[in-house]
C-alpha cells in the first residue's frame, strides 16, 4: 500500500513539474510578439568587429553595441583606410543616441578603436560597459609597441577616453558608462526581461591558456581572452565570439557550455592564431571544433573589404562549407532580422541573400533544409550530391525521364523558391542559368547533369543530381558481317533458309551504329536447323567462328545500348562442309 501511494505520489509530482515546463515553455514563446523584432547589425566597420544589437523600432527601441572597430585598417594595395568613425556614424545615421550596454570582447585595437570616438561625443551615452579585464601586460618585453595592430597607445587611449567621460557623466550626475566585468554565467537583458533579448556570456571560463605560437607576438595570446555570448530571441539564436580560439572553446565545451546557434559570428576575421607554419610543439589552433559544435546555418564574417590579411583563410571557408557565409568586405553591413521564429537577412550591397550552404548528402539536408526529397519516373535512383562533387555519368535511361525536387525548411527560415538548371556534359555550370520550377522533364539525347537550388531568406541550398543519359533509341545500322561472302543480316520475322555452304569455318563479325547512351555489348546464340531460339543460352561477344561440319545452324545477334534499348537481327542459315 505505502508503495502504491509513492508510486502515485511520484506521478502526481511529475505532473506537476510536467505541466509547470510545457506551461512555462508556452509562455516563455508567447512573451515574444510578432510585432517587436530583434536585429544584428554586422556593421561593416573593416578588419575588426562591431556589432549594434536592436530591440523592437522607433522610439521604443533599445539598443547595445558589441565592440566598435578599428581606427584604421590595411587594405591589399597597401592604402590604409581610416574606419575611427564608422559605428559612430551608423548609430547617427539611425538616430541612435543611447545604448543600454556595449560590450568590449577583448582589448585590441580592431575590436575597441571605434569606441574612442563614441566616448568623446557627448551626444552618444551607454549606460553600462562590459569590458574584459584581461588585458595585455604592456610592460611584456616581447609585446611590440610598433605593432599597428596592437599598438599599446590605442589601449591607453581607451582608458583615458572611457575615465573622462565617466568624469563628465558624474559631473552630470548620470548613471551611465558603468563599467562592469562581463564573467562567465553573467546574463543580460536588452528590452524587457522574459519578454526581450537574452545575452548570455559563456567564455572563457578558463584563464590558464597554452602559449602555442613559436612567435613571440605576446598579443596574439589575449585573443584566447576573447568574450563569447550567445543571443537568444525566442527560438533564434546567435553566438558572438570575438577572437576567440580552439582551447577556450575547448574549456567551454568541458564545463557544459551549449554552443548551438543559428548565427555563428566566425572568430578571428575567418583567421587563426595558430597555423602549421608558426606551431609551438605540436599544438595549432583552427576553428573547426566551433563550427561542428555551433551547427549554425549562417556564418558571418566581418573582415574588410580588400583587407591585408586575405581573410577569411581558406581553410576557414572550406571548414564551413556547410554554412551560408555572408561577408562584410562582399556583403557590405549585414542586417540578422529575428520575429522570435524566423529569421532574415539583407547586405547594405546587396537587397537579397545570395550566398549559399552546401547540400549535406549523409543527412539528405542541409543546415537550412531539414529535409530534401527528389523523385524520379525513371528506372535510376539520383540520389543528389554536393554541388562541388566530381561529375559522374553512369546512369542510364530509356524513356524520358521527369525529375521533380521538394524540400523542407528548418523552423527558423522559409522555403520561398525551387530553381533548377540542366546542364549538359562537358558544360560548366556557371554558363547556365536557373529557372524556377520543382520539377523538369528530359527527354532523348540528353546527357547532363541537374542542380536544384532551394532559396529561402536567408540564402540557398544548392544540391546537384548524378550525371544521366536518355537516350529512347534502339541502336541502328546493325549489321552482320562474314569473313566470306554469303552471309545476311536479316530481321526475325524472316524466314529461315540453309542454302549457303562454306569451306572449313566461318567468321562473323558484330556491329551497329548507337545512340546517345553508347554500346553496352552483343550478345549472340547459335541455333541449329528445327530448334527454337529460345531453347538457348545468349554468349558476350562482338564476333564468332563458326567450324561444326555438316551441321546447318544460323546466328542470332543482340546489339545492346546503355541504357538497355535493344535491337536483335540473324542471319541466314549456313553449314560447313
Amino acid at each position: 500500500m505505502k508503495n502504491n501511494r509513492k508510486q502515485l505520489l511520484k506521478l502526481v509530482f511529475l505532473f506537476i513539474v510536467g505541466f509547470g515546463v510545457s506551461f512555462l515553455s508556452v509562455n516563455q514563446v508567447k512573451a515574444v510578439s510578432d510585432n517587436v523584432k530583434f536585429t544584428v547589425h554586422y556593421i561593416d566597420v573593416g578588419a575588426g568587429d562591431g556589432a549594434l544589437l536592436q530591440y523592437g523600432e522607433g522610439e521604443n527601441a533599445k539598443y547595445a553595441l558589441i565592440d566598435a572597430g578599428p581606427i584604421e585598417y590595411e587594405r591589399t594595395d597597401d592604402a590604409w583606410v581610416n574606419t575611427s568613425k564608422i559605428v559612430l556614424n551608423y548609430l547617427k545615421k539611425h538616430n541612435i543616441t543611447e545604448l543600454e550596454f556595449a560590450l568590449v570582447t577583448h582589448p585590441h585595437v580592431d575590436h575597441m578603436g571605434g569606441f574612442l570616438s563614441i566616448f568623446e561625443d557627448d551626444d552618444i551615452h551607454i549606460k553600462k560597459i562590459y569590458v574584459n579585464q584581461n588585458t595585455i601586460n604592456l610592460n611584456n618585453p616581447n609585446f611590440s609597441t610598433t605593432d599597428n595592430l596592437y599598438d599599446t597607445d590605442i589601449i591607453r587611449r581607451f582608458d583615458e577616453a572611457l575615465e573622462k567621460r565617466q568624469r563628465k557623466s558624474k559631473e552630470k550626475k548620470l548613471e551611465e558608462f558603468v563599467v562592469e566585468e562581463p564573467v562567465a554565467g553573467k546574463k543580460v537583458w536588452l528590452g524587457p526581461e522574459g519578454e526581450g533579448m537574452l545575452m548570455e556570456i559563456l567564455g572563457p571560463v578558463d584563464t590558464d591558456f597554452i602559449f602555442g605560437r613559436a612567435v613571440s607576438l605576446v598579443a596574439r595570446q589575449v585573443n584566447k581572452y576573447s568574450v563569447v555570448c550567445k543571443l537568444t530571441y525566442g527560438t533564434n539564436t546567435f553566438l558572438m565570439t570575438g577572437d576567440t580560439q580552439k582551447e577556450p572553446v575547448q574549456d567551454m565545451i568541458s564545463k557544459g557550455k551549449n554552443l548551438q546557434a543559428q548565427v555563428l559570428k566566425v572568430p578571428h576575421h575567418g583567421m587563426q592564431d595558430v597555423t602549421e607554419e608558426n606551431k609551438k610543439g605540436d599544438y595549432t589552433s583552427d576553428h573547426k571544433l566551433l563550427f561542428d559544435r555551433t551547427q549554425g546555418a549562417l556564418a558571418i564574417v566581418s573582415n574588410g573589404y580588400k583587407n591585408a590579411n586575405r581573410s577569411p583563410l581558406d581553410r576557414t571557408v572550406r571548414d564551413l562549407g556547410e554554412y551560408n557565409i555572408y561577408t562584410t568586405s562582399h556583403n557590405g553591413s549585414i542586417k540578422v532580422v529575428s520575429d522570435g521564429k524566423k529569421l532574415s537577412i539583407e547586405g547594405s550591397k546587396s537587397s537579397t541573400a545570395e550566398e549559399y550552404g552546401e547540400y549535406i548528402p549523409k543527412t539528405r539536408s542541409s543546415r537550412l533544409l531539414s529535409a530534401v526529397n527528389v523523385k524520379t519516373t525513371g528506372a535510376k535512383t539520383l540520389n543528389p550530391t554536393r554541388s562541388d562533387a566530381a561529375n559522374t555519368y553512369n546512369l542510364y535511361e530509356k524513356k524520358p525521364v521527369t525529375v521533380s525536387f521538394s524540400a523542407t525548411a528548418r523552423s527558423f527560415t522559409d522555403l520561398t523558391a525551387i530553381q533548377y538548371k540542366v546542364v549538359n556534359k562537358g558544360c560548366s555550370n556557371t554558363k547556365v542559368s536557373y529557372k524556377n520550377g520543382n520539377q523538369v522533364t528530359i527527354g532523348d539525347g540528353f546527357c547532363g547533369r541537374i542542380y536544384v537550388r532551394f532559396v529561402t531568406p536567408l540564402g540557398s541550398t544548392v544540391m546537384k543530381l548524378p550525371g544521366f543519359t536518355v537516350d529512347t533509341k534502339a541502336p541502328v545500322s546493325a549489321k552482320i558481317k562474314g569473313n566470306k561472302k554469303g552471309i545476311k543480316t536479316l530481321s526475325l520475322s524472316s524466314k529461315n533458309s540453309y542454302n549457303t555452304k562454306f569451306k572449313k569455318y566461318i567468321k562473323l563479325y558484330f556491329s551497329a551504329s548507337y545512340g546517345t547512351s553508347g554500346k553496352y555489348c552483343t550478345k549472340y546464340k547459335i541455333v541449329p536447323k528445327g530448334k527454337s531460339a529460345s531453347g538457348y543460352k545468349w554468349k558476350t561477344g562482338n564476333s564468332v567462328t563458326y567450324k561444326t561440319k555438316k551441321k546447318k545452324v544460323r546466328v542470332y545477334v543482340r546489339f545492346i545500348d546503355k541504357s538497355g534499348n535493344i535491337t536483335e537481327r540473324k542471319t541466314n542459315g549456313f553449314y560447313i562442309k
